[in-house]
């Protein structure tokens, strides 16, 4: 028996928009609804979604244990009177924010810095909404009230602040603090300069993580050559590995 004009129509829909169920006017592909199905369905569903996000979890940093190592290291065993600058180059696609998101939010370093911040620099950069972004981060309580207590009693919405503003903000909350500020996708050594003058004197217990795709920006980051990371390809069988893992996610 053919299908009507008006199961088409049912089919399309469905289709259309991924929904998972299908119309009951659907004769080609009728489903007949359990009784029992509700919250074991859901919970079912829940699993799945889990074993999913533990799967996508598990896969992240396939290949990338001694990469991680490598950082981790950098980032622990600094010394000197200059704050370092840890830059991780290479080609997109390779990981780079995966592996170095992944060292950030390591338990060993929680209890190191007492301020964090992950940002990342956007295409094309604009100074004053970076700066409140790294402000935001930087300061839970700005970030919960859209609110600064700037100049004692006085108090100024973070979205009406000025680069200056902002600027003397950042001082206050990294002033005498250890700090991981990591700064996501860098494209040039100007945009670099433009932040790093916006910095205060951060002391050298702090530290700036630093991803970029181009050689001569992680080098004019990071001042010793020691500290610029190269981020090379997987081997064969770690991405064979990884695209293993995928396709059991899919």
């Amino acid at each position: 028996m053919f299908p009507s004009a008006q199961d088409s129509q049912d089919t399309e829909a469905v289709t259309g928009s991924n929904v998972a169920t299908t119309s009951a006017h659907n004769s080609l592909s009728p489903t007949k609804k359990n009784p029992s199905e509700g919250a074991d369905g859901n919970n079912a569903a829940r699993n799945n979604l889990t074993r999913i996000y533990s799967l996508e979890e598990e896969s992240r940093l396939i290949g990338r244990d001694r990469e991680k190592s490598d950082i981790m290291e950098l980032i622990l065993n600094q010394s000197g009177q200059e704050l370092p600058v840890i830059s991780v180059w290479g080609m997109g696609g390779l990981g780079k924010t995966t592996l170095v998101k992944d060292s950030y939010q390591s338990q060993s370093l929680s209890s190191m810095f007492e301020k964090r911040a992950c940002v990342t620099v956007m295409h094309p950069f604009i100074l004053g909404e970076f700066l409140k972004n790294l402000v935001m981060q930087l300061d839970v309580e700005s970030s919960e009230r859209s609110v600064i207590h700037f100049g004692g009693s006085t108090r100024k919405s973070l979205a009406t602040l000025e680069v200056e503003d902002l600027i003397k903000e950042l001082a206050r909350l990294l002033e005498n603090k250890r700090c991981l500020i990591v700064l996501d996708d860098l494209s040039s050594t100007a945009v670099w300069d433009s932040i790093i003058r916006s910095f205060p004197r951060i002391n050298n217990t702090s530290r700036i993580i630093v991803t970029t795709r181009e050689e001569n920006v992680a080098r004019h980051c990071s001042s010793r050559p020691e500290n610029v990371y190269k981020l090379n390809v997987l081997q064969y069988k770690d991405a064979l590995d990884l695209f293993t893992k995928k396709v059991m996610i899919r």
